[in-house]
């Protein structure tokens, strides 16, 4: 993978500050990233994928409703029609 991340795009999209030494760092931070990445997928599996094993299977109880005491206009001031109000972040 030789695809490089724009560190100050995704700075500027988190609404982060950075020095010029925070992004040098962050960019080979990154780039080991993407080298784990490629090591990944590198790796050969054989055998049939599509058979699962069933004894690992973990048993877990039926999800119920419950009503709770906790609303979130208690706790948000950020509501907005019954909606958490955000700032955008799409360009």
């Amino acid at each position: 993978m030789t695809d490089k991340i724009d560190v100050k795009k995704v700075a500027r999209l988190a609404r982060l500050n950075l020095t010029p030494e925070e992004e040098k760092d962050y960019t080979e931070k990154f780039q080991q990233v993407l080298g784990y990445v490629d090591q990944i997928a590198e790796v050969v599996i054989e055998g049939e994928l599509s058979t699962k094993d069933e004894s690992l299977q973990q048993l877990y109880r039926p999800d119920q409703a419950i009503d709770s005491s906790v609303h979130p206009k208690d706790f948000s001031p950020y509501l907005e029609n019954q909606f958490f109000k955000v700032p955008p972040i799409i360009e």
